[in-house]
């Protein structure tokens, strides 16, 4: 379960006792006593400091050209609103004086087409009323036709046929009686001839005016009749040609309207995004803190953010990190993973501070490995683990700083422990040299838990024996000639202690 962990016991052994007592007799070698304690078991690991809260400047300007004319210095405390970066907004401001103008004849237009709609509504309507006149016109004239003038034509030619019938039988009677005097020696042969002549007249004209009645009853009335409703008809399609003559005008005339709105919208539209392009040619701090331009590719110079640098669309130009909030970021291995959780409390010491210890809170905990370290882990898995500094005792920490984050992950209450140099291993044996008297001897020992100072006793101590720290050595010394014997097969000497699960500073 625990591998062996070298070099512990070189570190000297006073520096890590931390209230352990040391004791000496004679040559006895430096030792301590079995007690009963609270063991703490922390995952050390060292990590990066880093703000909560990251703020990055971004370039939302469009294209791949746009020109940096103005940055502020880097390292700078800004405060929230402050001008850090400006951008070449020539070509900008161009555009924008060019879209002004297409908006306002898009504008024009628009009040264009809408009076050409209502001239043409006007118009149709006016020529629908026309049309309309004009169907009642020719309905009235049919009407007036059948009802007013052929009814007096034909009565007014019935009599003047009658009159001629009446003139024509009397001018027949006077020429029976011219007959009959004539007879009588009273009227001459010519005056005979002479009404005879009289009565053919009165007759043809008779005959004249029967043959008129006839035409305007069977012909001129049925052409009349005909020529007035087809000027009716064609009357009631002119109104109907009017109409949809005059929907079909409003609406291409609505519809060159509706495309005048429809392209000042666009203009319009075109007009703000330049406009906003405008803005962003500014870019203001969102939170208050320190400058920090982003050079990533520092070894190439044409893309480094400086004055004068053209960069592209949604290009990071600067980070701007909350120096009030801080934390740090650690990697923790993969075999430690289980034992960290959100909340646990951690001490974090930062190598520009090392005499502060700051008080710090696990974050979160990331899960899915880091991959961009395991290249350079050989291929271990770490996960990354965030530590918030809850209090920062007034100091100015700074992005980037060194730091140890050493996380409480369980304590382990009244239990016997010993420190970490009274133990050694030797081919997954533990044992412990126990001073008695002046007499030492090796004991076998079964341990537990441990951490960067103290291993937990299960069997082979009780509280009290005194053990000695040189376990190490003691041990190395004992298994030398078994090791020689076993023709050095197994190269691995013995340690001063179990390596504990978690990471040592």
């Amino acid at each position: 379960m625990l591998a062996a962990a070298a070099g512990v016991a070189a570190a000297g052994y006073l520096g890590v006792l931390n209230g352990w007592t040391a004791s000496r007799a004679g040559d006895l070698p430096l030792s301590s006593p079995t007690k009963r304690a609270t063991l703490s078991i922390t995952v050390s690991e060292r990590g990066t400091v880093e703000s909560c809260v990251t703020v990055d400047g971004i370039c939302e300007l469009d294209g791949a050209q746009n020109k940096i004319s103005y940055l502020i210095p880097e390292g700078t405390k800004v405060k929230k609103g402050d001008v850090v970066a400006k951008f070449d907004g020539s070509e900008i401001q161009k555009n924008i004086a060019q879209q002004e103008i297409k908006h306002k004849q898009a504008l024009t237009r628009i009040e264009t087409t809408q009076q050409e709609m209502e001239i043409e509504r006007n118009k149709g309507e006016s020529d629908l009323i026309a049309a309309k006149v004009e169907l009642t016109l020719a309905r009235l004239d049919l009407e007036k036709y059948e009802q007013g003038d052929y009814p007096a034509e034909i009565t007014k030619q019935e009599g003047e046929m009658t009159l001629k019938k009446t003139n024509m039988q009397a001018e027949s009677a006077k020429l029976e009686q011219y007959k009959a005097l004539m007879k009588k020696g009273f009227k001459t042969s010519e005056e005979v001839r002479i009404q005879a002549s009289k009565v053919a007249a009165e007759e043809l004209d008779y005959s004249s005016s029967v043959q008129l009645l006839e035409v305007k009853r069977k012909f001129e009335h049925r052409r009349k009749t005909t020529e007035y409703s087809s000027k009716a008809d064609q009357a009631a399609k002119k109104v109907d040609q009017a109409a949809a003559t005059a929907k079909a005008q409003v609406a291409k005339a609505a519809s060159e309207y509706e495309a005048a709105k429809a392209t000042s919208g666009i203009e319009e539209q075109q007009l703000k995004t330049y406009q906003a392009q405008m803005e962003k040619t500014v870019i203001k701090a969102e939170q208050d803190g320190i400058v920090a331009y982003s050079n990533e590719r520092y070894w190439d110079p044409s893309s480094q953010v400086r004055e004068g640098a053209t960069v592209y669309s949604r290009q990071k130009i600067f980070s701007l990190p909350d120096m009030t909030r801080m934390q740090v970021k650690v990697n923790i291995h993969e075999s430690l993973i289980k034992k960290i959780k959100a909340g646990q409390k951690a001490e974090v010491r930062i190598d520009a501070f090392p005499n502060i210890v700051f008080i710090g809170t696990v974050k979160s905990v990331s899960q899915l490995a880091d991959s961009s370290s395991s290249w350079r882990t050989g291929g271990v898995k770490e996960y990354t683990t965030i530590v918030v500094i809850d209090d920062l005792v007034g100091q100015d920490l700074k992005p980037g700083m060194t730091a140890e984050a050493r996380i409480l992950v369980g304590e382990l209450k009244d239990v016997l422990v010993v420190p970490m140099q009274a133990v050694a291993e030797h081919r997954g044996d533990f044992f412990a040299f126990l001073i008695v008297g002046e007499d030492i001897r090796m004991q076998k020992v079964k341990v537990g838990d441990n951490n960067e100072k103290l291993v937990q006793v299960l069997e082979g101590l009780k509280e009290g024996d005194v053990v000695a720290l040189d376990a190490h050595a003691r041990a190395a010394a004992h298994f030398k000639a078994e090791d020689a014997k076993d023709g050095g097969a197994d190269e691995k000497k013995p340690e001063t202690t179990p390596a504990p699960e978690t990471k040592g500073p």
